[in-house]
C-alpha cells in the first residue's frame, strides 16, 4: 500500500465527515461511515497487490549452466547418514583457519593447541579433520566462525 493513496483517503474520511455532520448527520455516525468508505477504498489495495516481478523481463534458464560451489556443497551434504563430504569439511576448516590466524592462532602449530581448542570452543577443530564429518560438527563450526567473525568484533 502506498503512502500517498493511503493518506489521500484518510485526508477524504476527514472531509467526509465533515460534509455528514454538516449535513445534520450525528458526528459518531458521520465518523463512522467516513470510516467505512476510507475502509472500503483502501480495499482494492490489500485484495489486489501489485506483483513485484510483473515488469520484469523474462530470463530464460540457461540449461548448460554449471553448477556453483553452493550447489556443490550442498549436495556434499548427505541427510540420509548425517555426515559432510570432504568438500564442505574442506571449505568450513578453511575458514575457520582463517579467523584463527586472524587472531594469531596458527592451527597446526602443537603449541598453540589449546588456544586453537579454547577460541572456537570444544573440540570443533578436531572433528573437522576426520574422514567422517557429521553435519552437526560442520554447524558447530559455522557457529564458532560465525562467533569469531572480524565484523562482530569491531562492535
Amino acid at each position: 500500500m502506498s503512502w500517498w493513496k493511503t493518506s489521500f483517503v484518510a485526508v477524504a474520511a476527514a472531509g467526509a465527515t465533515v460534509v455528514l455532520s454538516a449535513l445534520g448527520v450525528e458526528l459518531p455516525f458521520a465518523i463512522g461511515w467516513a470510516l467505512a468508505g476510507g475502509a472500503v477504498a483502501l480495499l482494492p489495495q490489500l485484495a489486489l497487490p501489485v506483483e513485484p516481478g510483473a515488469d520484469a523481463p523474462h530470463v530464460p534458464a540457461d540449461r548448460e549452466r554449471r553448477a556453483t560451489e553452493i550447489s556443490r556443497m550442498a549436495w556434499a551434504l548427505n541427510a540420509r547418514t548425517g555426515l559432510a563430504g570432504e568438500r564442505v569439511t574442506r571449505r568450513v576448516r578453511s575458514i575457520l583457519r582463517h579467523r584463527l590466524q586472524g587472531m594469531g592462532i596458527d592451527p597446526d602449530d602443537p603449541a598453540d593447541r589449546a588456544r586453537r581448542d579454547a577460541v572456537p570452543g570444544g573440540d570443533v577443530w578436531d572433528r573437522l579433520a576426520g574422514q567422517n564429518t557429521s553435519i552437526a560438527a560442520v554447524e558447530r563450526a559455522l557457529d564458532a566462525i560465525d562467533r569469531l567473525s572480524p565484523t562482530k568484533e569491531k562492535k
